[in-house]
């Protein structure tokens, strides 16, 4: 139960929510009502009254009773031209969000983006902490301030046993002193079970390394991915069955930066003191004497050999057909393919099946030689061998310790921690490292998420929004097989299997119903465990644990029930090869989606959201595959012509889009995300007509009388996307992330969208309403 300080400040915040409400509606609208500012007091007053007699609840509960209160107790108020408004709660503090995020000044038909978030972005400076803004980040926050609430609770025998094993991982993962007394001993010992790191050494001796060694352990231990991919999912090709995945590496910067690193001369700069200075922290530590002219040769040597490793990897951009990265082998053909190629040392030769078998030994897998698997990047493989023999065994080995100090030094001392944020704030543009407590609340949900995620739905998820947004699922699929009936460029049979497909298209919402069940949830996590003083260990054990469960699924039946995220997570998510929609219970609250609020400002942002998930089934990767998941073209010749042709038109679209630096959106790796905001966006609005045609038109809201419910849903739509970002975390997102930038997200959707161009009245030519504007769905 919350303690009595909990509620009174949960209703408190809730009468100052309501004061600030009333105060910009009035500033906002002269001429509104004074009944209006009455039913706005009268609710602050019941909601202050309730303090002393409703039992602990969420704020959201809290505000939910007010508006059945509100409902029954005052009659609606009408417009001077007979339309009624709002006066709930929750319209009220809907309304007051969006009058405080809009910029009135802006005309839309210019720059919708800063019509509906000039003024968010005015009232939001970017925390010194983070690089970037948005409503994403300020619900992430909010999740983890709750999860903080349930971790820092007393160890409880009520609750299951994972969620006291999360409560034992914050408490050691907060412990700093204990922490700094254990030091960088973790660490070391982990890179003394490879012979060391190199450049942190008086001497060293070769023989004592051995990358796959090292890289096994890594994949085991951590989930780590160096030099190789090594994973396990569904068979993109028949989805009943799972297999390996043979694929290039990760890398520890940007792939464009690396191929290119005179192009990035502060990022390269603060790239090689980050791992000078870490050689230097774990050499004092161990007192090894080695010098400082010796730790900066092998720096260049390392950073030099890593950017001949990302110029033999395949960019994003081309990585985007799944039949070309689909390459099944028996691992005795990889042996063949990788044996081809000559060599003069022993570098990188590769015994497949003894590799591949002792990743999978950790879940006691055998991997024979004629397993079949799937290699995604054949060439890579080639190259990686030929690169690996022409380079010294010395510099192997410093990449392969440096990735590991780089991945694992944050959960060691102070001085590790500085030394990452110090490069992080040249490549993110930050200005303070994030809380420790954040950090933590974070780390504990990312390891056991199932069972944070269970007491965070225990304590702040309605069970109605999973309810409502199920039904709105329906809705939005209705709205995309709409549109595929009035594609005049597709055909009949090309439509037919397209309807079957979101038909067939598989959705979870909230939270899998099996994490409530205390049996259930400690059966999944039999054999994790943890302590309060070993944040290293906690770390590694965890990640263990949940490679061993994944790995486990090689040998099993496809299970098209199971959860692949947890509900404590503020996203959403389409997997093609399960045709499947999640919508984890941390986004289905404002301004995604809120209990009590009008359905045009929940299709707007949930709505929009829920469309933009389906069309992923039908981006330009998702039509690759059918209903079931499995890769096939089931598009007819002209159909598919015409879907490229679509397709390249937001192609071209999206990267004309520039940021202030001058650099353009990528379009070709932000394809699949841009069609499926602009048909996602779609979807919604046409839902939305279907929900006024058979529940009736809706009232408006209060300060904003002046819009229409439509337009509210396309000003629900853009406040989703009010965000701001430092220069640096931008020019990164354009060179990293499959997302556009939040402002083209905006600016993209509703300028091909001729509903938004007819209700904001943008006449065409102007720059939200395209003369040569892209539509698939």
């Amino acid at each position: 139960m919350e303690s009595n300080t909990v509620v009174l400040q949960v209703i408190w915040s809730c009468f100052h929510h309501l004061i600030q409400a009333s105060a910009k509606i009035f500033t906002n609208m002269a001429k509104l009502p004074v009944a209006t500012l009455a039913v706005i007091g009268f609710i602050a007053l019941l909601g202050m009254n309730d303090a002393y007699v409703i039992q602990p609840r969420t704020l959201q509960r809290v505000l939910k009773d007010q508006a059945r209160i509100t409902k029954e107790g005052i009659a609606p108020l009408i417009t001077a031209d007979g339309k009624a408004i709002c006066t709930t709660t929750e319209c009220v503090v809907a309304a007051a969000n969006l009058i405080e995020s809009m910029d009135l000044t802006a005309d839309p038909c210019q720059d919708f983006f800063q019509y509906a978030c000039g003024g968010w972005i005015e009232k939001h400076p970017i925390p010194d902490s983070k690089s970037r803004w948005t409503q994403f980040d300020i619900l992430r926050d909010e999740l983890t301030e709750i999860l903080k609430v349930i971790l820092r609770e007393e160890n409880n025998p009520n609750d299951a046993i994972p969620v006291n094993t999360a409560r034992d991982m914050f408490t050691a993962c907060s412990d700093t002193d204990t922490i700094e007394i254990i030091g960088l001993k973790p660490l070391t010992d982990l890179l003394a079970l490879f012979g060391n790191w190199p450049m942190t050494q008086n001497t060293w001796d070769e023989a004592t390394f051995d990358w796959k060694t090292a890289t096994v352990a890594g994949r085991r231990l951590y989930g780590t991915n160096y030099f190789l991919s090594v994973f396990n999912y569904l068979d993109s090709e028949n989805t009943d069955q799972s297999t390996i995945y043979i694929d290039q590496s990760s890398l520890a910067l940007p792939r464009s930066i690396l191929v290119n690193p005179s192009g990035s001369p502060e990022i390269m700069s603060a790239y090689s003191t980050y791992i000078t200075d870490a050689a230097k922290a774990i050499r004092d530590y161990l007192a090894t004497g080695a010098t400082d002219a010796q730790i900066d040769a092998d720096v260049l040597a390392m950073w030099t050999f890593e950017s001949e490793l990302a110029k033999i990897t395949t960019p994003a951009e081309d990585r985007r057909n799944i039949t070309r990265l689909y390459n099944p082998l028996l691992v005795s053909e990889v042996q063949g393919w990788t044996d081809s190629v000559p060599t003069i040392t022993n570098n990188g030769k590769i015994n497949w099946e003894e590799y591949l078998t002792n990743i999978y030994s950790l879940a006691d897998i055998t991997v024979p030689s004629t397993e079949r698997v799937i290699v995604t990047e054949t060439e890579y493989l080639k190259k990686l061998v030929a690169l690996l023999d022409v380079t010294p065994t010395r510099t192997i080995a410093n990449y392969i310790h440096w990735r590991f100090v780089k991945d694992l030094g944050g959960y060691t001392t102070q001085q590790m921690i500085d030394l990452a944020f110090a490069f992080s704030s040249v490549l993110y543009g930050t200005s303070q490292p994030e809380a420790r407590s954040t950090t933590c609340a974070n780390q504990a949900n990312n390891l056991v998420g199932f069972a944070t995620g269970a007491k965070y739905v225990e304590r702040a998820f309605d069970e109605a929004a999973k309810t409502e947004t199920t039904l709105m699922i329906a809705n939005l699929k209705t709205a995309f097989k709409t549109l595929v009936d009035d594609a005049t460029w597709m055909d009949a049979d090309t439509k037919a299997i397209a309807r079957e497909k979101a038909d067939y298209m598989s959705e979870f919402v909230g939270y899998p119903d099996w994490i409530k069940d205390k049996a259930a949830l400690e059966a999944y996590y039999d054999g994790l465990t943890a302590t309060t003083t070993a944040h290293f260990q906690n770390v590694q054990n965890a990640n263990s644990f949940l490679n061993k469960k994944d790995f486990l699924t090689l040998r099993g039946p496809t299970d098209r029930t199971r959860w692949n995220t947890y509900p404590s997570i503020v996203n959403a998510f389409y997997e093609p090869q399960l045709n499947s929609i999640t919508f984890p219970a941390g986004i289905l609250q404002p301004p995604f989606y809120g209990l009590g609020r009008l359905a045009n400002m929940n299709y707007g942002g949930i709505g929009s959201v829920i469309g933009h998930e389906i069309t992923h089934g039908f981006d330009d990767q998702g039509r690759q595959s059918d209903k079931y998941g499995n890769t096939a073209n089931w598009w007819t010749p002209e159909t598919l012509a015409n879907y490229l042709e679509r397709a390249q038109c937001f192609i071209d679209q999206y990267s004309n889009f520039t940021v202030a630096s001058g650099s353009h959106v990528n379009g070709v790796t932000t394809q699949g995300e841009n069609i499926a905001d602009n048909g996602g966006l779609r979807e919604a609005y046409r839902a939305y007509n279907f929900y006024v045609a058979a529940n009736g038109a809706e009232p408006l809201l209060p300060g904003l009388e002046q819009f229409s419910s439509d337009q509210i849903f396309f000003l629900s739509y853009a406040n989703l996307w009010c965000g701001v970002e430092t220069p640096e975390r931008l020019e990164d997102q354009i060179l990293t992330d499959p997302h556009s930038p939040s402002r083209f997200r905006v600016i993209g959707p509703l300028s091909n969208n001729e509903d938004f161009a007819r209700e904001f009245n943008c006449p065409a030519g102007s720059p939200m309403n395209r003369v040569d504007d892209c539509i698939l769905w």
